[in-house]
């Protein structure tokens, strides 16, 4: 069934709002709900809350003219068309410089080219948005990645710097620490935005207490809270309350709502977070003493690449894509999420509710998960980056084990043919043969049939995934990695052989 297009006319004479409306009721390829103003401040009302799809704005209202609102709203997301009686060129020109999408003359008009007139608006109206909403995307994005590349470069400064201490030695390691987990957010919640709108994300649900996810989430998330000095409130329920979830992805919707409160509040605001059951939901609240949020924002704040000033300084911005990841992760569980406000400097809250599930046994990382002692691995790294080649091959020789490093496809057959590494990290991009070839032609050998191969690569999409598993590799794992992951990975491995 097509949409029904939502039609506000401003128009001050009745007869012809009655004949605009026998023209719309008279299209047969389109619905159309007719909706009508006669006063310049009702129109203004209207407009402001924007719940149409299209208005058709009269020339002449009373003491007032359409020319008016066009230029007052003009920036607004929905398209205008103007209507009059004057078949002038000069009102035309007035008309579409002052935002109309278009010029339609009374006594001209149609059923034809009046629903002509319409969904051509609506369509030009949603592409200029969309590259409007794009380009403010990319100057974002623009932003968001120098922001933590100035303090990197800063610390990098600074250990070059002779005189530094070891506690100066400290605080540069840190702020580097911070401003990479930073930019590893960033691209990950790009990555999972894709997957999610393309529909190739997968839950790993199991039974899981809510407990432990807000936990997780509140740990990850107090390093940005303590940083602006707010006091975070923590109220857990008596009883276990169960859901069937994907724990991480649940911890991450919580912690993105956790960060959005913490940016969005001044220094030292409050923060409360809440979980509790509710009938058959579980129901996790996030409630902060911040901003708030407009009237006029709070129905489009789950929309991709929405995003408010909220009076704080666009260094606190972000993506604009957060509160997108949290809806969207929160249906795929079977929930819904909500947010509220009383406005500009009010607080916001946001609820999430997800179907609760009778109390079953559930992992909570338990002691049979501990890793096994630390084992000394011979280690091929392969990657084209030098630098990144030799830092993850200083690191693995600082935790025991044995490293080889070579920067192609090449080098990589031959090296671990002549070395027999029990471990090989495989960058995929590579000069020569690329990793899926080098993988191929191991796997090929029997001596390499019992070698742990694990991507390591900037492609995270699950077709690459898919690739890199098809070649013969056993983990694929996402650049930049996780040097904490990594261990983990190869104790893993020592203790699965």
């Amino acid at each position: 069934m097509q949409p029904v297009i939502r039609v506000l006319l401003i128009e001050d004479d009745e007869e012809d709002y009655l004949l605009t409306r026998d023209l719309l009721l008279d299209s047969k390829d389109t619905k159309f709900h007719l909706d009508w103003v006669s006063s310049f401040s009702d129109a203004i009302e209207h407009l402001q809350r924007g719940n149409h799809d299209v208005y058709l704005i009269d020339y002449n209202l009373g003491p007032h003219d359409g020319l008016e609102l066009l230029k007052r709203f003009a920036t607004a997301p929905f398209p205008m068309i103007m209507l009059t009686g004057q078949d002038a060129r000069e009102v035309d020109l007035a008309a579409m410089g002052s935002g109309a999408m278009d010029y339609l003359v009374k006594g001209q008009i149609d059923t034809a080219l009046l629903e002509r007139s319409i969904r051509y608006s609506i369509a030009r109206k949603r592409t200029e948005e969309a590259l409007r909403r794009k380009d403010e995307f990319l100057a974002m994005l623009a932003h968001e990645l120098r922001n933590p590349l100035a303090p990197i470069r800063t610390a990098l400064h600074l250990l070059e710097m002779p005189q530094i201490g070891s506690e100066g030695i400290q605080q540069a390691k840190d702020v580097m620490k911070r401003q990479v987990d930073h930019l590893v957010r960033l691209v990950d919640d790009l990555l999972d935005v894709s997957r999610i709108m393309q529909g190739r994300i997968e839950l790993r649900k199991q039974p899981t207490d809510i407990v432990e996810v807000v936990k997780h989430a509140v740990e990850t998330a107090h390093p940005t809270i303590d940083a602006r000095g707010h006091h975070l409130n923590v109220t857990f329920p008596d009883e276990p309350v169960v859901v069937a979830a994907d724990p991480t992805r649940l911890s991450q919707t919580i912690c993105n709502l956790l960060m959005n409160a913490a940016k969005y509040t001044e220094k030292a605001g409050q923060i409360w977070v809440t979980a509790e059951r509710e009938d058959t939901d579980a129901v996790i609240r996030v409630r902060d003493s911040g901003v708030g949020i407009d009237p006029e924002l709070l129905p489009h704040v789950f929309e991709l690449f929405v995003q408010s000033e909220r009076s704080l300084a666009r260094s606190q911005g972000g993506l604009g894509i957060g509160l997108t990841l949290v809806k969207r992760l929160v249906e795929l569980h079977g929930g819904n999420v909500t947010a509220s406000s009383g406005g500009r400097g009010k607080g916001s809250e946001f609820v999430i509710r997800i179907p609760a599930v009778k109390e079953q046994p559930y992992s909570k990382d338990p002691e049979g998960r501990r890793m096994a002692q630390r084992v000394s691995h011979r280690v091929l790294v392969v990657d084209d980056n030098v630098d990144a080649a030799e830092c993850i091959g200083v690191m693995l020789e600082m935790k025991g084990h044995q490293v080889e490093v070579v920067h192609d496809g090449f080098a990589a057959v031959e090296t671990a043919k002549r070395d027999k590494p029990d471990v090989i990290l495989l960058d995929i991009g590579l000069p020569g043969r690329d990793g899926y070839e080098v993988a191929q032609i191991l796997r090929a050998d029997p001596d390499f049939a019992d070698t742990k191969i694990i991507a390591v690569t900037g492609y995270g999409k699950d077709e690459d995934r898919r690739r890199t598993k098809a070649a013969g590799m056993d983990h694929h794992l996402t650049k930049p990695v996780d040097p904490d992951h990594l261990d983990q990975l190869l104790r893993v491995l020592a203790k699965t052989g």
